[in-house]
């Protein structure tokens, strides 16, 4: 019985996703998407990093965070 629930335990880690979603507007209007998603939990986990590569590389060239 514990087997079983650590099993299950276990492939519900694995199987989990992630997906993170940023716009972003540079001074002439123009709308830019950094999106990323992963799944298991390596790739949650590289989700953030992905996402903050990109959303720094889009400043780079001149974008900012869009407020709402």
């Amino acid at each position: 019985m514990m087997r079983e629930i650590f099993l299950v335990g276990l492939l519900s880690i694995l199987a989990g996703c992630a997906t993170e979603r940023t716009i972003l507007v540079n001074s002439q209007g123009d709308l830019l998407t950094c999106e990323t998603s992963g799944s298991g939990f390596f790739g949650a986990i590289s989700v953030r990093n992905q996402q903050q590569q990109c959303v720094s590389d889009a400043e780079k060239r001149g974008y900012r965070v869009k407020n709402y």
